[in-house]
């Protein structure tokens, strides 16, 4: 169909859930709707096309954090040959879980996984937008279904998608669940993020009594300082408030300071400004 958005999905330092959560965890209506919708011009996990280096695309997803020299220039690219630019993913709008190594030394981190380290060209990890203007952010690890379909609608009919700046404890209202950060101390995973993470996630942990682990990153002006004392006034220690914020989006300035308030750690290295003027 000649309506159809041009599209591209690329993948950079990721496990590839998120595809994986389009293509065989969506349903069936979903999916098909998503083909009517898309025609995917490059989506190496999906189909057989090859990239075409000076192609163009109405809209392009990008999958995974940025974590080397030659990824910011594929995505710097990405961004000029693309109307729209999607970041899909907590990797790609947070840094995802492989950013918890940016609180750690470089060379520390090469020295203990791989046996010679010299083979290794990684720098930090950084979220998408560290380097190019992402139109929109599909979050969570993985992607939500009803908030993918939303988004792609809109899209579709040239019209801004709908965009959820509440917590997940809103959800979580709306769904009747038992507030886990409420109950006794001493419940397993009951440190949870729900109050400062961005909702869309259709509370998929809370309603399964699991704690929020802050996947979606922090909603619009969070009280990451209430948040805190909180958590240590429910007995948490430091080093279980750092780990909680660092998890999936310590990299995001809103839970960098919720990782460094009570945990004597300097913020990673990019955010510091002698980097930035360097």
């Amino acid at each position: 169909m000649a309506d159809k958005l041009k599209t591209a999905l690329f993948k950079f330092t990721c496990c590839a859930g998120c595809q994986f959560q389009l293509l065989y965890f969506f349903s069936p209506e979903s999916f098909l709707e998503t083909l009517d919708l898309l025609d995917f011009v490059y989506f190496r996990m999906a189909t057989s096309k090859e990239l075409k280096e000076d192609d163009h695309y109405d809209l392009a997803f990008i999958e995974g954090a940025i974590s080397t020299t030659e990824d910011i220039e594929k995505v710097k690219k990405i961004r000029k040959q693309s109307d729209i630019v999607v970041g899909y993913g907590a990797c790609a709008a947070h840094g995802g879980v492989q950013s918890i190594g940016d609180w750690t030394p470089q060379r520390k981190l090469e020295e203990t996984v791989y046996p010679n380290p010299l083979q290794m060209k990684s720098i930090k990890v950084h979220p998408v937008d560290e380097f190019i203007r992402v139109d929109y952010q599909l979050r969570g690890c993985p992607i939500d279904e009803v908030e993918f379909m939303e988004l792609i609608r809109a899209l579709a009919a040239k019209k801004e998608p709908y965009l959820r700046e509440y917590p997940v404890c809103v959800e979580c209202k709306f769904a009747n669940n038992i507030c886990i950060l409420l109950m006794r101390q001493g419940v397993l995973e009951s440190m949870c993020l729900g109050p400062v993470t961005r909702a869309g996630c259709r509370v998929a942990c809370t309603r399964n009594m699991r704690a929020c682990f802050g996947c979606r990153g922090p909603m619009t002006n969070p009280n990451i300082p209430e948040m805190v004392r909180t958590f240590k006034g429910k007995g948490f220690t430091e080093h279980e408030i750092f780990t909680r914020f660092t998890e999936y989006a310590g990299l995001s300035p809103e839970f960098s300071e919720g990782a460094r308030a009570y945990y004597e750690r300097k913020a990673p290295y990019y955010e510091r400004p002698e980097w930035r003027a360097a």
